[in-house]
């Protein structure tokens, strides 16, 4: 299921709450990832963008602590700067991961996007998405 189909069911379903889509964009990151061996203990720059659905009533109060915070995400994302990694998956779904610590977030989308990989490419990247599964 794509992240588009989770907010039209999410929409279709709400009962007077409000879909909140959260975005965090362009994180910059230097990880050491790869499966190369001159890849190993080589720090490479990735760029990350994480999105969160939110379903709830919105209270109307202009307050950080009634909404999900991004600092919880950006702070999460940069501590991942002292672990290495072999693939991109895995750092995606260690990201989706952290995404959906809040109970509120009833789904996310990571993309991470490894923008040195290729001289001839812009970045080679992955996307994932998972829903909270349901209790």
């Amino acid at each position: 299921m794509r992240l588009d189909q989770v907010i039209e069911n999410a929409l279709a379903s709400a009962t007077g709450e409000d879909v909140f889509v959260y975005r965090l964009e362009g994180v910059k990151l230097d990880v050491e990832i790869g499966i190369h061996d001159y890849e190993r203990g080589v720090k490479q720059r990735v760029l990350v963008d994480v999105v969160t659905l939110v379903s709830k009533a919105w209270c109307g109060t202009d307050d950080i602590a009634t909404v999900v915070d991004y600092d919880y995400i950006l702070h999460g994302i940069k501590a991942l700067e002292n672990q290495q990694f072999d693939l991109q998956e895995t750092l995606c779904g260690t990201i989706l991961d952290l995404a959906l610590e809040p109970s509120a977030v009833a789904a996310a989308q990571v993309t991470t996007r490894k923008v040195d990989a290729y001289p001839d490419a812009d970045a080679v990247g992955l996307t994932r998405f998972r829903c909270r599964p349901k209790s």
